[in-house]
């Protein structure tokens, strides 16, 4: 696989360029982590005010890419239609409550393989916020898989657990904030909606 695995369960419209883009961590930050990879659907669990601090980002005009590191597709311990399946739960959950993302991109590749996609690196990033800020919404996800040129907004957020997901976060523009880990998104909504906050550094 050359690029991100795009999951985008409703059309998207575009027309929202100057929107800001929460781009969120799955594990740790929005899900229970686990000591090993979510292997099935059913071992999501949502950490405690997922559903309530994304729909409160949405409602304060962001739109909600999850950015996430799926090495074990390229590890082969399953593939990328298990990934789907499991991020079809995973938007579910979210949908009863209103929060479900506008986007997930999935970098599929070990950390060795020197792929763009993976964090610490923008790729997933960058083609996150190409497709949200497109005129045409995802009517061009194809073509902007090989195209993925697109300037951060000043107001763009990226909340991880993780060193890589902070830097990923500084190397494309974007505020970084370190969720503690399990602690989770809602435990940062108030930094994230100040914005004289400039978020966080490599910790």
């Amino acid at each position: 696989m050359d690029g991100p695995i795009a999951h985008a369960l409703r059309p998207f419209p575009g027309g929202r360029e100057d929107a800001p883009i929460a781009f969120l961590d799955r594990d740790g930050v929005l899900n229970m982590s686990l000591d090993g990879y979510v292997n099935h659907p059913h071992e999501l669990a949502l950490l405690p005010g997922t559903e309530r601090a994304m729909r409160v980002l949405r409602d304060e005009g962001f739109l909600l890419c999850v950015v996430t590191n799926q090495s074990a597709v390229g590890r082969g311990v399953w593939d990328d239609e298990r990934l789907h399946q499991i991020h079809d739960r995973f938007d579910a959950m979210l949908a009863a409550a209103g929060a479900q993302p506008d986007l997930i991109l999935a970098c599929p590749h070990v950390p060795w393989a020197g792929c763009g996609c993976r964090k610490p690196r923008t790729g997933m990033l960058s083609l996150g916020a190409s497709l949200l800020r497109s005129e045409h919404g995802f009517g061009v996800l194809r073509q902007r898989m090989n195209n993925v040129e697109a300037p951060p907004n000043n107001d763009d957020v990226m909340v991880g657990d993780r060193g890589s997901d902070i830097r990923a976060g500084l190397a494309f523009g974007a505020r970084a904030f370190h969720a503690v880990r399990d602690l989770g998104l809602d435990s940062l909504l108030p930094r994230l909606l100040d914005w004289d906050d400039p978020g966080d550094r490599v910790r």
